[in-house]
């Protein structure tokens, strides 16, 4: 959920939009403060999975909490940004997650539909976010129990348990397959009443 939201529909304090900014900026100034200097790291596996995405040409986007330009420096810092073709920063859509807005444009940046699109999670809420416009989810568990997050396609202790084959196999054919063409029925049925009624009149 976003800064903003917390603001105006957690808390109430107003619903004015500039005062709504003003606070939710105030927000992670205080918490800047706090917590100090942002240090960077990659958890366990992320390099080597998304090494083994890019080798077999599968596009990878990040929706991310955060603002698109921080997004862009902690790739860039971390050395992953060759590997991301989309990023989708809280700054880019009106409301967080559970909202699916952020997977919507992702998938659209990428040029896939939701339905053959997987993303990779830790929350309960990005798990409904994904399910609602159709994406297969795996839930990557850590210190958490798994049945906490037992909603996902596929639940993972940890991300190195992950392969391209696990992937593949959260589709169906049908999944991977175009969707026939509607049969237009009406018309059929309409010409046959045509060509009957046209029957009778020259039998007459």
């Amino acid at each position: 959920m976003k800064d903003e939201q917390v603001v105006s529909e957690v808390f109430c304090w107003t619903r004015n939009p500039a005062e709504v900014r003003r606070l939710a900026v105030r927000k992670a100034e205080i918490l800047s403060e706090i917590l100090g200097p942002v240090s960077y790291s990659v958890a366990d596996g992320v390099l080597e999975f998304l090494e083994t995405l890019s080798r077999h040409d599968v596009p990878c986007a990040v929706a991310a909490t955060e603002d698109s330009a921080t997004v862009h420096v902690a790739l860039e810092k971390l050395g992953l940004r060759k590997y991301i073709s989309v990023v989708v920063g809280s700054d880019d859509v009106l409301r967080g997650r559970p909202d699916p807005t952020a997977y919507l444009y992702a998938c659209q940046d990428l040029g896939r539909v939701p339905l053959r699109c997987a993303v990779v999670v830790h929350s309960n809420s990005c798990i409904e976010a994904a399910q609602d416009v159709g994406m297969k989810v795996i839930a990557v568990s850590s210190s958490r129990p798994a049945y906490e997050l037992a909603s996902a396609d596929l639940v993972v202790r940890h991300l190195p348990e992950l392969c391209l084959v696990n992937l593949k196999q959260l589709f169906s054919v049908e999944d991977l397959e175009p969707e026939p063409e509607p049969e237009l029925e009406l018309e059929e049925e309409t010409f046959s009443e045509v060509r009957t009624q046209t029957l009778e009149v020259d039998s007459w």
